[in-house]
């Protein structure tokens, strides 16, 4: 199998029309103090014009109060609400019942992170792998040691969820990611210029997806 993609920090009507036409399954939104950010209004607003044929939005949100994401998901056709800052466990499944959402949990790679998926096990409904940089909750750019991805792959399958990486993965590197054969990737400014999604990026890092797919297992 091929991983599934999630193309996140769409921030304006043409960066959703160039991702809808992808061959990413997610779309996502940043709901949370970045370049990046999006109010739920406008997302309502792209997503009446532009139809998503299938692909599921994701809101992402760092520590917010769960009044203000039911705020959010009440407004735009949200599928999965994803915890990108430092939610407890007990946050994660407050948010879940209160929304009624699937909830994804970022964990940023270090010494601790498997102890910390293990922390959400039986509440969130998949994971987010990312880089940690210093003052940043994610959307840097940067990867951290891939090596330590068979560790975080595994995990996943041991709890049955979906495990996504992130951070820094390019067209430029991507072959190198695919070959510990992750289940999801995660792409933001990877697939930028000029702060802008790119369709020819984007064309470029399924070009190669497709390319392995046949080692993908």
């Amino acid at each position: 199998m091929k991983p599934v993609l999630k193309y996140c920090g769409n921030r304006s009507m043409q960066d959703v029309k160039t991702t809808v036409a992808s061959n990413g399954e997610y779309l996502g939104f940043v709901f949370a103090e970045s370049k990046r950010r999006v109010e739920a209004d406008d997302v309502a607003e792209w997503l009446k014009v532009v139809p998503v044929h299938g692909k599921k939005i994701v809101a992402l949100f760092v520590n917010e109060r769960i009044e203000e994401i039911e705020k959010v998901v009440k407004k735009a056709p949200i599928d999965i609400i994803q915890c990108h800052g430092s939610e407890s466990p007990e946050e994660v499944k407050a948010i879940k019942e209160r929304c009624k959402l699937p909830v994804w949990k970022a964990i940023h790679h270090s010494k601790t992170a498997i102890d910390a998926m293990k922390s959400y096990e039986g509440i969130v409904d998949g994971f987010i792998i990312d880089s940690k940089v210093k003052g940043q909750w994610g959307g840097t750019g940067q990867t951290f040691d891939w090596s330590h991805i068979p560790a975080y792959i595994e995990e996943g399958k041991r709890q049955g969820v979906l495990v996504f990486i992130a951070g820094g993965i390019t067209p430029e590197n991507v072959s190198g990611l695919l070959s510990y054969k992750p289940a999801g990737i995660d792409i933001s400014s990877g697939i930028e210029s000029e702060e802008q999604k790119n369709a020819e990026r984007i064309s470029q890092i399924e070009m190669r997806v497709n390319q392995h797919g046949h080692d993908i297992s």
